[in-house]
Parts: C-alpha cells; sequence; structure tokens
C-alpha cells in the first residue's frame, strides 16, 4: 500500500492505478486522458498522476455533471443504450400498471366524465333545492341561477382544454 502523506493525494492516482482500478487497458486511459487534455495534478517518482475528479468524466463520457438531461434523453444514447432504457420503461410502466399506480386513458376518461356528470347533476339541482327546501325568493334562485352556470361553463373550458392538450400530444 503506498504511503499518503496528504489527504488530497489519496485521489490523485497514476494512468497504471486508474487502469487497474477501473479494469481499463493503460493505453486506452493515457489516450483519453490526453484527447481530453486532462491537467495532470501532480508527478510521484516522475510520473504524472491525474486528480479523479477530472478523470471520471474523461473515461467515462460525462462532459459535466450538469449534463444528467443529456445522459437520460434518449435521443442523445447510442443504439444500444437505447434500445435499454426504452426496455426499461416498458417494464416500469407494466410495474406501475400492477401496482395500480397508472391507469390506460380511457379509464382516466371515464373516470373523469363520471365526476364531471356528478358534479354537473348536483349543480343542476342545486337552485330548486334551495328555493324548496330553503325558501329562497326568486332574486336569490336567479342569483344562484348565474352562479351555478358560470360553474358548469368553468368545467366545460377544462375538459375542452384537457382533451386539446391530449391530442396535440
Amino acid at each position: 500500500m503506498s504511503n499518503i502523506s496528504n489527504l488530497g493525494d489519496a485521489y490523485n492516482w497514476s494512468v497504471a492505478k486508474i487502469a487497474e482500478a477501473f479494469g481499463l487497458n493503460r493505453g486506452t486511459v493515457k489516450k483519453r486522458l490526453l484527447e481530453a487534455n486532462t491537467p495532470i495534478a501532480d508527478t510521484v517518482r516522475g510520473n504524472p498522476v491525474y486528480a479523479l475528479k477530472d478523470v471520471g468524466p474523461v473515461l467515462f463520457g460525462v462532459s459535466q455533471p450538469g449534463d444528467i438531461d443529456d445522459i437520460q434523453n434518449p435521443d442523445k444514447m447510442g443504439p444500444k443504450d437505447r434500445k435499454d432504457w426504452y426496455q426499461s420503461e416498458n417494464e416500469r410502466i407494466k410495474l406501475e400498471a400492477s401496482l395500480k399506480q397508472l391507469l390506460p386513458a380511457s379509464d382516466a376518461h371515464r373516470e373523469m366524465a363520471l365526476l364531471v356528470k356528478g358534479i354537473s347533476q348536483v349543480l343542476e339541482t342545486w337552485p330548486d333545492k334551495l328555493e324548496r327546501d330553503r325558501g329562497w325568493i326568486p332574486a336569490q334562485i336567479a342569483e344562484a341561477q348565474d352562479a351555478v352556470d358560470e360553474m358548469r361553463e368553468m368545467l366545460a373550458v377544462e375538459v375542452v382544454t384537457i382533451e386539446e392538450e391530449e391530442d396535440g400530444e
């Protein structure tokens, strides 16, 4: 085991040590480090050592930690990675469906329709109940009917907006 006098030196490795740790050929490691113009962190016994924080992105193809969206974008993946990504997404969707965390769009539409229908029926009969059970006068009933009509119109606009968004996708 090497003697490390400075804790920062623990993260500065030679090409041979990097190659051994990651199971790569020394020539491949050296080539990638030179191609990426990776800065030499220090020199130990005449050999350059590189900071692992600089080596990782060079060896494994991540240019910056902020590129996570690029890594997970199937349009920017190689064919094998893209195939693996789509297979994993299909498996995730099947799992979520079996756990009842995901349901078909037709079921969601049916549930939404039942919900809107129930709300509409309550709104439709509400002014009549107020007149019959609470003794509201016609002016109050007309005001309640205007509020009900406004709510029903808002519901209709939202349903149409959702349908248009789904058709656009």
